[in-house]
């Protein structure tokens, strides 16, 4: 099932954090002001048997938003969890409470040809290239998708 982040999520959040990501991950702080105090953010979060195992963090702002973070528990992965996500994503933005949110923007690492491939699946496109984006030096492709 998914649903919006409460912050009882916040412990299992930040294990599938940890476990995704080795640099450019959130602290228990910004995630709970992502989730508190943030008016432009949302958290989505996947659970299933009262365990969430996959969550997304995007923004919105104006006509766009923008994939903040998408991660998924290691051992749950290629079940379809991140594209569950992304399209319960698209479906909220559709929603005419946000307004009219025209396309959805991230930037994905170059060398994370895994997320290449479900951001190209779920209709992102590549836009252009951000030359050593991360700390690491590696580039960040900028993709996007158009919602209408």
């Amino acid at each position: 099932m998914i649903r919006f982040m409460k912050k009882e999520d916040l412990a299992n959040i930040i294990k599938i954090e940890d476990a995704s990501f080795k640099d450019g991950h959130y602290s228990k702080d910004q995630l709970l002001y992502e989730h508190k105090e943030n008016p432009f953010a949302k958290i989505l979060v996947n659970e299933e048997n009262k365990v969430i195992n996959g969550f997304l963090i995007y923004m919105v702002t104006f006509n766009s938003a923008t994939i903040i973070q998408i991660a998924v528990n290691p051992k749950d992965r290629h079940n379809g969890i991140a594209t569950k996500l992304l399209k319960a994503m698209d479906k909220e933005l559709l929603k005419q409470g946000y307004g009219k949110v025209e396309n959805v923007t991230l930037e994905v690492r170059s060398t994370n040809k895994n997320a290449i491939k479900l951001y190209s699946k779920s209709g992102y496109k590549k836009n252009h290239i951000k030359k050593k984006y991360y700390d690491n030096g590696d580039d960040a492709i900028y993709m996007m998708k158009v919602l209408l």
